[in-house]
């Protein structure tokens, strides 16, 4: 994009952008890299496919039959985000500033989305059942399909979550904003970690929470 874009771009500018590369990083398929911009076509593909625009979909399949009354896609001059947190950033010499928005910020495919902590509640638990998705699309989702490289870990990624070992989960941040939701759905444990600043990288803390929860009991006593 450069760094002199004008405005912020979406979806289907992020499309444009990509019809003018000529260059892959790896032939399709045999490596993995994470992608936000993929994520902005599959929501060009969701609208393709439904005909509808993208947050009327998640409103109509998802935010409202599970309640998610407090969740939705942000799109300047529509419906503003109830009790919206604002994004913050520390600067070098300490004060915080307000950096809410940037030029990538009005793409919905990858992020955009605004909710809370009661509304990921709902939507977690109906992970567990058909009310969103089939047995066999939950278990496409939440299988590995490519080997995570070059981020630090050992996982792998399946359709939207990182799998490693016995924990589904997947990050997201943007200026001003870092979160993370960590799956053990064996356990049936959920973690969600959401801040409205720029640092720190949350998902330690959100493993170390769960520890908590997951702690025997004679471990805990001693």
């Amino acid at each position: 994009m450069g760094d002199t874009w004008p405005g912020q771009i979406r979806d289907a500018g992020v499309l444009d952008l990509l019809s003018n590369e000529n260059l892959l990083y790896f032939p399709s398929g045999t490596m993995y890299r994470y992608s936000n911009s993929g994520y902005a076509l599959l929501s060009l593909v969701v609208e393709r496919a439904s005909g509808m625009a993208y947050p009327d979909f998640l409103q109509a399949r998802i935010f409202g039959p599970l309640g998610m009354h407090d969740t939705l896609a942000y799109v300047a001059g529509g419906r503003e985000p109830p009790h919206r947190a604002w994004g913050y950033t520390q600067g070098e010499d300490g004060p915080w500033t307000r950096t809410d928005q940037s030029s990538t910020s009005a793409v919905l495919g990858d992020g955009g989305i605004y909710s809370s902590i009661d509304d990921l509640a709902r939507w977690d638990a109906a992970l567990y059942d058909d009310r969103l998705l089939s047995d066999d699309s939950r278990k496409l989702a939440f299988s590995p399909h490519v080997r995570v490289v070059g981020e630090g870990y050992e996982a792998q990624y399946g359709f939207g979550w990182r799998i490693t070992g016995d924990t589904l989960w997947h990050s997201g941040e943007t200026v001003g904003f870092r979160n993370v939701i960590v799956r053990w759905p064996a356990q049936r444990l959920t973690v969600v970690l959401l801040s409205n600043r720029n640092d720190p990288e949350p998902y330690r803390t959100a493993l170390a929470i769960g520890a908590l929860f997951l702690r025997q009991p004679q471990a805990a006593a001693r």
